[in-house]
């Protein structure tokens, strides 16, 4: 496991951020290699991983996490919220842009390095209303969710889940009843997609 060096003096101790791009374009790697050249006292970059897809992007962040380094995650859009939770989820500890400026990029990957939980500005609103969404639901109701609202029927929804049909029922209702206690509606297939849009399920 890779070790926070200290710093002279008997200082605090350097944190080694990782940061997993999820944007596979060699220009995009290259200026974010130039940007965190230059980290503030206290961080350094440990390593910088470039990947083409959610699920690499969130087995490079555990995988840095269980060697001791601080995840963040560059995301090439603001509109994929999903994936910022995805990576938070997996460990990560700070999600900024591929399309921040140069001080938000260094000030995110330092918060971070810091201990801090730190998103880019412009990620921060959409992140947070995915996220409280996304808290008012169990795990398998999200699954049940984001099946249902591509248009599939409850027994195709049963199949992929290899449950039950009655099953599939229960959690849509349990889905209409916490929607509802949160005021929001789903008494029809437009609605559940959007809902799904809303938490940027796929």
């Amino acid at each position: 496991m890779e070790q926070d060096d200290d710093v002279a003096g008997g200082g605090p101790a350097v944190r080694a951020v990782a940061v997993v791009v999820l944007d596979d374009r060699p220009v995009v790697k290259l200026g974010l290699q130039v940007a965190l050249e230059e980290l503030p006292e206290g961080t350094r970059l440990g390593e910088l991983v470039v990947v083409g897809k959610v699920l690499d992007a969130v087995g490079e962040i555990r995988s840095a996490v269980e060697r001791g380094l601080v995840a963040v995650v560059a995301l090439d859009g603001v509109d994929r919220p999903g994936e910022a939770v995805a990576a938070l989820e997996a460990g990560a500890r700070g999600v900024v842009l591929c399309e921040s400026s140069l001080a938000e990029l260094v000030d995110v990957v330092h918060r971070a390095g810091r201990g801090e939980l730190a998103v880019a500005a412009a990620m921060a609103e959409r992140l947070e209303q995915v996220m409280e969404l996304r808290r008012l639901f169990t795990q398998r109701e999200l699954e049940v969710l984001t099946l249902y609202a591509t248009g599939l029927p409850a027994k195709s929804v049963a199949r992929r889940m290899d449950v039950g049909l009655e099953t599939v029922k229960t959690y849509l209702k349990r889905l209409r009843q916490k929607s509802a206690a949160a005021g929001l509606r789903l008494d029809s297939r437009l609605e559940f997609a959007e809902l799904g849009r809303r938490m940027d399920l796929s």
